[in-house]
């Protein structure tokens, strides 16, 4: 456990500056073991999206944000019976 010490404060201090883990939402167990895993599943995908795009993790944050943004505006226009080519979005 002594040899993985450092990789375990890594861990932490990742989960407390990248994902600003540091105020519990909630002071039992089982509410902090759902926020601490919410936390880690939602960084998942930004953390694959970095190492494939091969950019810093605040980049990778801001590109998912407005990929998403877009995905979501185009599949409202779609779903409402829009055109998305008019407001310039990708078709989903």
């Amino acid at each position: 456990m002594y040899k993985r010490r450092r990789d375990i404060e890594v861990f932490f201090r990742f989960l407390k500056q990248e994902l600003n883990f540091s105020h519990f939402l909630s002071l039992n167990e089982n509410g902090i073991r759902v926020v601490l895993y919410m936390t880690v599943i939602t960084a998942m995908p930004v953390m694959i999206y970095k190492r494939e795009n091969r950019i810093g993790y605040e980049t990778a944050v801001r590109r998912m944000r407005i990929e998403l943004e877009n995905l979501i505006m185009a599949i409202v226009a779609v779903e409402s019976g829009g055109d998305v080519k008019k407001a310039d979005l990708d078709d989903p």
